[in-house]
């Protein structure tokens, strides 16, 4: 009987230690290590269905949508896509090819909201900069409790002195126009400087910079600005066109950006025609329960929903990955990785495809694209997925940023 009881118990700590470890992935999913393939990116991959590669409506009616994309082709009006997600989102690489290749007919009205996530202590897209002096408190979505206020960005920087700098720098999209994301006060603009120190006239009403010329540095200092919890820079170019707001945060889920109080509202100040929400990828990591998470994604969805009436949602499924789990293997003291498909993916697409079916609201099926179950293997044999089983490669994400954006074009009726 003792002997029965001993054996039990060590199957119950055995099943408890592969929990454990599987959540100690939260680590990797919060710091990934995004890795470097080439710089385009084909379909010229065996897993791929490209039948799959649409987007189902559900009902939706995009026709309005469609007439304000083909406003900004033709009467120079801006067309504002945030696409709101998760580690896949923030690195930028596929926003960027969607930013591109929604901006090839209309053209581009600006790199849309940057955001200072390098400052916060974590990685940032490589086409931009920003700095701050001197000191302040910072702030991320997925590291609680926050000590400022935390913006719909989900990084928030809060000066420790009354004056501040911000210098800004996007050297591949030069700008003319700065609107300020942030919580708390509008601190006042003392001056602006260009980057060789010279100071640049510009006008300031309703936190928003205008400049006479565009730039590709600036430095803008501000008073009173301790009272401010900044949370991003919103870059403008003159004219109309398309804008492709990037808002990813690693590890986030449904339910941090639901954590960010009146979020809808706060998003509404990036005017967006379209709202692209691809999470679900952290969801599928340690216990997964379906009804919190349909919970979680009804409370976003319809905050999102009532706080911009006018826009359409568009709901991306996470493509399958992989998980580690840990088993003690007899004769040896330590337990053993081992890599295996993390089958909570799957549920994970069902719960969103179901939800967006049930709510009218248009889907992309990732999941389906990347080919099923079994995916991937096949991604990570083909240097798509990387090494972690979790994150794409840049030439991955530079991929999935290319089907989601002709997905998109094609219901637009651009072919």
């Amino acid at each position: 009987m003792n002997r029965a009881i001993a054996i039990v118990i060590a199957c119950v700590l055995a099943l408890f230690s592969v929990r454990a470890d599987d959540e100690s992935q939260s680590e990797l999913r919060l710091n990934p290590e995004i890795e470097q393939e080439s710089d385009e990116s084909t379909y010229d991959y065996g897993f791929l269905d490209m039948e799959a590669n649409k987007i189902c409506m559900n009902g939706a009616d995009w026709s309005a949508l469609r007439e304000r994309y083909a406003g900004s082709c033709d009467t120079g009006e801006v067309f504002s896509v945030v696409y709101l997600g998760d580690s896949h989102v923030q690195a930028d690489f596929g926003g960027a090819v969607l930013r591109r290749r929604l901006s090839e007919v209309p053209g581009s009205a600006g790199r849309g909201i940057v955001i200072p996530f390098k400052l916060a202590g974590t990685n940032e897209p490589n086409d931009y900069s920003v700095r701050m002096q001197p000191r302040y408190l910072s702030a991320k979505l997925m590291k609680q409790p926050w000590e400022v206020e935390m913006p719909f960005t989900g990084i928030g920087l809060k000066p420790l002195a009354s004056e501040c700098c911000v210098e800004i720098s996007c050297a591949e999209q030069p700008f003319s126009e700065v609107r300020l994301h942030y919580r708390g006060e509008r601190p006042e603009v003392l001056r602006v400087e260009d980057c060789e120190g010279n100071k640049l006239p510009f006008e300031y009403c309703d936190s928003t910079l205008w400049f006479d010329q565009s730039v590709s540095d600036v430095k803008v200092c501000f008073e009173s600005a301790e009272r401010t919890v900044f949370g991003g820079f919103e870059l403008w170019t003159k004219g109309g066109g398309v804008l492709v707001h990037s808002v990813g945060n690693n590890g986030a889920t449904y339910s941090s950006y639901g954590a960010i109080d009146n979020f809808g509202n706060r998003l509404s100040a990036l005017q967006p025609d379209l709202v692209i929400i691809a999470l679900g990828t952290n969801e599928a990591f340690g216990r997964f329960d379906e009804g919190v998470m349909r919970q979680s994604i009804g409370r976003l969805v319809d905050e999102v929903k009532a706080a911009n009436p006018e826009s359409q949602i568009l709901m991306v499924s996470p493509a399958e990955c992989l998980r580690k789990v840990y088993r003690r293997v007899k004769g040896r003291r330590r337990r053993v990785a081992a890599t295996v498909v993390n089958d909570n993916v799957a549920q994970v697409r069902d719960v969103i495809k179901d939800y967006a079916q049930s709510h009218g609201i248009a889907f992309y099926d990732s999941y389906a694209v990347a080919g099923g179950s079994g995916a991937a293997e096949k991604m990570k044999r083909e240097k798509v997925l990387g090494s972690d089983g979790v994150h794409y490669t840049a030439e991955g994400y530079r991929l999935w940023g290319s089907l989601l954006g002709d997905a998109v074009l094609c219901e637009m009726g651009c072919w």
